[in-house]
């Protein structure tokens, strides 16, 4: 593998950088190629601005750490305020939810209410005379006329 970009023929950015903490390709790229010699430098360049911006035996000012506490406290105590803990969503489907039972359940009332008051009801005596009147039939009716296709 070369390393180099399908395109243009140069290193990629990832390339470079990994060039620059000794893991990139070896290729001798940078040796011929102006281009990428010259965006490998700048890169270089940032890298060594980066630390010496940033020395990690450099501590960080009591300040800077307060007024980080204070404005990472002041995000999570206005954010807290807002509904005083209660998820919005969670009630509002459980909401929805109680409405659209009850709403059901209204309807339902309203039909069987209805039904009971016209005498629509069938008693038990009712229901084994039909079934016992539907177990005598040899055939069912819907097939009768299939049955008369066949007779003559």
């Amino acid at each position: 593998m070369t390393g180099k970009s399908n395109v243009s023929g140069h290193w990629t950015d990832e390339q470079l950088i990994s060039y620059l903490y000794g893991s990139g390709p070896e290729d001798h790229h940078l040796q011929t190629c102006d281009s990428c010699k010259a965006r490998a430098s700048f890169l270089q360049g940032q890298r060594r601005q980066i630390d010496t911006d940033f020395r990690p035996d450099d501590e960080v000012s009591t300040e800077f750490l307060a007024a980080q506490r204070r404005a990472i406290y002041a995000r999570v105590t206005h954010s807290a305020r807002g509904w005083a803990g209660i998820h919005v969503r969670g009630w509002a489907s459980a909401a929805a939810t109680v409405l659209i039972l009850g709403g059901g359940l209204f309807i339902y009332e309203q039909n069987h209410s209805h039904e009971v008051a016209n005498g629509d009801t069938v008693t038990d005596a009712q229901l084994a005379q039909e079934m016992s009147q539907l177990s005598q039939t040899v055939e069912p009716e819907p097939g009768a006329p299939l049955q008369a296709l066949f007779d003559e």
